[in-house]
């Protein structure tokens, strides 16, 4: 009786444990707290399920006359199978009522009195002989367990289809066991009559989840507290145990969809700090190394060293639609037509843009102003009758048809490839017109010293005319440079557009 009163008080602490463990794992306290973390309400929590296996008996008939332990060949295994439920109070901790039915058998060799049939238990001290018997008892039992798996405390991965599952509980099983001589007419030696006791389960096992079903299987072992399991109580014995291997199918019940017992409790952390490293790696990330964090940039694929707006696009200045750094003319009038390049469309090739072109039908090489009208007929054309109004002119001696300027990158004399087509409607005049000169002025914005800013526009005007010379041979006695340095800029603030060369009609 003080073994099963210390059992009862085990099982009101184990309730108790439980309990607590439950208000642990689902975010409840006393004080109403959740602490962010997911409510039992929105698991599935019940499920029943099928389990089947075999059992064997570990008792003292069953380990051979010589008592040298003989019951893996003596003992036979019986088939087992029940049912189950099982009720998830936490992510890791639940509890199962399981009823089962089997039995024990086995055959055995064992000293009997040969006139009584009484067991002898130490051979020599009377008349006895060796007997075969035979061993049979049925099996009902009825346990509740409190299950712990361990998938739902990893903190290497956030869920798992894949758990490994302990045991540990509290139950009764009935047997009646019954010894008879292995002969043809099989007399009864020992009886232990229909016996009802306490037991306590233990096992180690595995589940694997399949969508709202698992399958697992499990070794467990059942400590008895009586000897008569098998009808045969020997001096100095143990208690008669009893294992089983059994396998489960269980399916979960419920409207969630989502069987608790399969969902990490830390699933929610994992999820918040996975979120907040992706954030700082977003929020500290610069892919185009453009200045512009990638949680704020709306381009990510911005050409290294451009210059961008806040959120990370490329700066537009005429609103064309081609992004500066690969805009040749990033100062085309508002709703001009531009190429891929940014530059302005210029139909009759005669270096004016077409939203500047009053006079659209010029061929190309044609002498224009500003405004794209002929200045002067071929024919007629001398350096001496040259006017700014598109007319002859009586001094004219200064006078200036439109010629492109060719615009260079901070510190370049470099003549870029989009340019090209600048120079080559500067060299188109210059073979239309025969008996005209040109200057060609190369300028620098204020940035860098003055005497070098005086060497970079001479660079610029020398390599803008070695390209005519070499490109559409020009006769270099035909063209002249000069260097202004920063001393004539055009613009106040913006500087692309005092790096350039100028050309004028001498």
């Amino acid at each position: 009786m003080k073994i099963k009163s210390l059992l009862l008080i085990t099982l009101l602490a184990f309730i108790q444990i439980v309990q607590v463990q439950a208000q642990t794992e689902s975010g409840s306290s006393t004080s109403g707290s959740n602490y962010g973390l997911p409510k039992k309400q929105d698991y599935d929590r019940w499920s029943v399920g099928l389990t089947f296996g075999v059992s064997h008996l570990l008792g003292d008939l069953l380990k051979g006359a010589q008592n040298n332990n003989r019951f893996l060949d003596q003992g036979f295994v019986k088939p087992a199978f029940g049912l189950q439920i099982h009720h998830q109070v936490s992510h890791s901790i639940g509890l199962r009522v399981r009823g089962m039915m089997s039995g024990f058998s086995g055959n055995d060799e064992e000293y009997l009195d040969s006139v009584t049939y009484e067991a002898i238990q130490f051979p020599g001290s009377g008349d006895g002989k060796l007997y075969a018997v035979k061993y049979e008892s049925p099996l009902t039992q009825g346990t509740l367990d409190m299950t712990y798996n361990f998938g739902n405390i990893s903190f290497l991965n956030r869920n798992k289809n894949f758990h490994m599952v302990a045991t540990l509980g509290i139950g009764f099983f009935n047997f009646d066991a019954e010894v008879k001589s292995d002969s043809s007419n099989s007399i009864l030696l020992r009886k232990s009559g229909n016996i009802t006791e306490l037991m306590i389960p233990v096992s180690l096992g595995f589940k694997y989840k399949i969508n709202k079903f698992d399958i697992g299987l499990a070794f467990e072992y059942y400590k008895t507290f009586t000897d008569d399991v098998d009808a045969t109580v020997k001096t100095y014995s143990e208690f008669d145990n009893y294992v089983m291997l059994n396998a489960a199918v269980n399916y979960t019940f419920g409207k969630k969809n989502k069987p608790m017992e399969w969902v990490n409790p830390m699933e929610i952390v994992y999820n918040d700090l996975a979120d907040i490293k992706e954030k700082i790696d977003i929020l500290s990330g610069d892919k185009d190394k453009d200045g512009v964090s990638d949680l704020f940039d709306k381009d990510n694929s911005t050409v290294e060293g451009s210059k961008v707006y806040g959120d990370g696009t490329s700066v537009d200045t005429d609103s064309d639609g081609v992004p500066d750094s690969k805009d040749a003319d990033p100062f085309t009038p508002k709703g001009a037509k531009v190429d891929a390049n940014g530059q302005e469309s210029d139909t009759d090739g005669d270096g004016v843009p077409d939203s500047r072109d009053l006079e659209p039908g010029t061929g190309a090489g044609t002498l224009v102003n500003f405004q794209g009208i002929t200045v002067a007929a071929p024919g007629d054309f001398g350096k001496d009758n040259i006017g700014v109004d598109g007319k002859s002119g009586s001094s004219g001696k200064n006078g200036v048809g439109y010629l492109p300027s060719v615009f260079f990158d901070l510190g370049s004399a470099t003549v870029k490839s989009n340019y090209h087509d600048r120079i080559l409607v500067i060299a188109k005049v210059m073979k239309a017109n025969p008996n005209i000169n040109i200057k060609v002025t190369g300028n620098c914005d204020v940035r860098g010293s003055e005497n070098e800013n005086i060497k970079l526009g001479q660079r610029r005007a020398d390599n803008v005319r070695d390209q005519l010379i070499k490109q559409y041979g020009i006769e270099a006695t035909r063209i002249i440079t000069e260097t202004k340095g920063e001393k004539d800029p055009m613009a106040t603030s913006l500087n692309p557009m005092n790096r350039r060369v100028d050309f004028t009609i001498e």
